[in-house]
């Protein structure tokens, strides 16, 4: 269990931009990534993010940064764990709760001051917490193949129901601890109904709606990975580090791409691409600097993490 665990907290680390970029061909097209405030967060490891109607919310292992974009500032505030314990998922429902997993065997409430005011323990360890409407959804830290990768349920009832079209998947000549880390599923953010997840080795993502109806869209001109590489190499480029449909249902993906001799070695993908609604491509520019996450898609421009810890600006198009 500890090498299963382990699989995973690599996987998880990739999954929410703790690595540096690795090698991806990209366009000419260069775009400036403009600091507007910051930094908000350093180099430490994004365990977590949601969004709320006037926050953005980060996890970092044991504290959740609210990032206020109009107000252009930051609060963090310390989660009230013992020493040692720390959190990975952040779920925000629909009556304004904030969850994550403590560790991998309970998922807890946590207040706007820090608190933990409900612990549910779980019956086996867990790998990944979201949310939709006032539901939280769940995924395993080790599934069996062909079986559903997200389930969704009320805090603290038992039943749950599978959440989406995406399944754990099964590789040849691969143990099932390294196939279910293969299986973790990243979610970004959306303007719609439908949420962005995605596999780690695949140019894909699913669009999923609340009721778990979801849409599969290949994303052309990003290269998938093999799973031995993402399993084995030390800092694997990954097509997808994040994702953001928009309100015209434009789907913005922020992949690893190549970063330019003699770049500083901070988190962050360099490669922003937008797809159409049926994954149409429509367009690809390099980044000036590394972004870690893309906070919110505007008209005229792109709200983003930048590699920096910065709030920053990307020019749309």
């Amino acid at each position: 269990m500890k090498h299963q665990l382990h699989v995973l907290l690599s996987l998880l680390t990739w999954a929410l931009g703790g690595c540096q970029a690795s090698p991806l061909a990209q366009p000419s097209a260069v775009a400036d990534v403009t600091k507007v405030f910051g930094p908000v967060i350093g180099q430490e490891v994004i365990r977590g993010r949601e969004q709320t109607a006037g926050e953005v919310l980060l996890l970092t292992g044991s504290a959740i940064v609210r990032v206020d974009l109009e107000g252009r500032r930051a609060v963090t505030t310390p989660i009230a764990l013992e020493r040692g314990e720390a959190c990975w998922g952040l779920a925000a429902l629909a009556d304004g709760s904030v969850w994550t997993l403590q560790g991998r065997s309970a998922v807890i409430r946590v207040e706007a001051d820090g608190s933990v005011s409900r612990v549910i323990p779980l019956e086996e360890p867990h790998a990944g917490l979201f949310a939709s409407g006032d539901r939280l959804i769940f995924q395993k830290a080790v599934g069996s193949a062909t079986e559903p990768a997200l389930f969704a349920g009320v805090p603290g009832s038992t039943a749950r129901a599978a959440w989406s079209e995406m399944t754990m998947r099964s590789v040849p000549g691969i143990a099932r601890a390294q196939a279910s880390a293969l299986s973790l599923v990243a979610c970004g953010q959306s303007a719609t109904p439908e949420r962005p997840c995605w596999f780690p080795d695949e140019a894909a993502v699913s669009l999923i709606a609340a009721d778990g109806a979801t849409r599969r869209i290949a994303l052309s001109g990003l290269p998938s990975i093999a799973p031995e590489v993402l399993l084995t190499a030390e800092n694997p480029r990954r097509p997808v580090r994040d994702a953001y449909v928009d309100a015209q249902s434009r789907i913005w993906v922020l992949s690893s791409g190549d970063a330019p001799p003699r770049a500083m070695e901070i988190p962050g993908g360099w490669l922003l691409a937008r797809y159409r609604a049926d994954g149409t491509p429509d367009g690809q520019v390099r980044l000036a600097q590394p972004v870690r996450l893309l906070l919110r898609v505007e008209p005229r421009r792109l709200i983003v993490l930048a590699g920096s810890g910065d709030v920053s600006e990307v020019t749309s198009w």
